[in-house]
């Protein structure tokens, strides 16, 4: 029976795309479920345990039970931002962790408190935050452009494999 079927280029595409949304909607409910945030990674200050472009996703962590060597994503004090670097030492007394970037030769300037930890790396994925990457550094106009043309190639595209000759027992019709 499934040698008899054909294989359309319309439904591979649409199979394909089907895939690919099932499993990021499994992704995505995996993560809230598990309350793991993902922050994208826009330096190389962690390389070459992360890199530019990964994602790292923290669950969140009781202050108590950080240890030095963790991973963490920590706030900005002024709340512009975030990082993540590697907890260095631990003053559970003040509350606070000083910090440094594997690659970084020195440590963060400031201390950070536990107010500003949003929690320990659980795991990595490479190369996903460079989409969050992109995304950040277009403007909405450029945004914007992109999307539509994406869409205008993808109803093209769609309207070209529709159009294309349809083959019956080897002859076109």
């Amino acid at each position: 029976m499934l040698n008899n079927m054909k294989l359309k280029p319309g439904n591979i595409l649409f199979n394909m795309l089907a895939i690919i949304t099932v499993v990021a909607v499994l992704f995505v409910g995996f993560n809230i479920f598990s309350r793991a945030k993902g922050y994208a990674v826009v330096t190389d200050s962690m390389a070459p345990t992360l890199n530019r472009g990964d994602v790292v996703f923290v669950k969140p962590t009781d202050f108590e039970s950080l240890n030095e060597g963790d991973i963490v994503t920590v706030r900005f004090a002024d709340g512009s931002g975030f990082f993540t670097h590697k907890i260095v030492s631990i003053d559970y007394f003040a509350g606070a962790i000083r910090t440094k970037g594997d690659a970084n030769e020195s440590e963060d300037p400031q201390a950070s408190m536990r107010e500003q930890i949003m929690g320990r790396m659980w795991y990595s994925v490479p190369y996903l935050g460079y989409f969050a990457i992109a995304f950040n550094e277009m403007n909405i106009k450029t945004i914007s452009v992109v999307l539509a043309v994406v869409l205008i190639i993808i109803t093209g595209a769609s309207v070209l494999v529709s159009k294309l000759p349809k083959k019956r027992g080897g002859k076109n019709e």
